[in-house]
């Protein structure tokens, strides 16, 4: 497990903790999962040469 891998897999649990928690929340913390998996895959993929 890279530690790329580790942070996206503690920022993911961790919205979705919080999202338990405080329900108010709840969207906002999806929408901060949902930029973190992104950014993940958009690093994964190979640049264009």
């Amino acid at each position: 497990m890279t530690p790329r891998t580790f942070i996206v897999c503690f920022l993911v649990i961790g919205t979705g903790i919080l999202g338990v928690y405080d329900e108010r929340f709840r969207t906002t913390f999806g929408d901060l999962a949902k930029v973190g998996v992104g950014g993940y895959l958009g690093q994964l993929m190979p640049e264009s040469r």
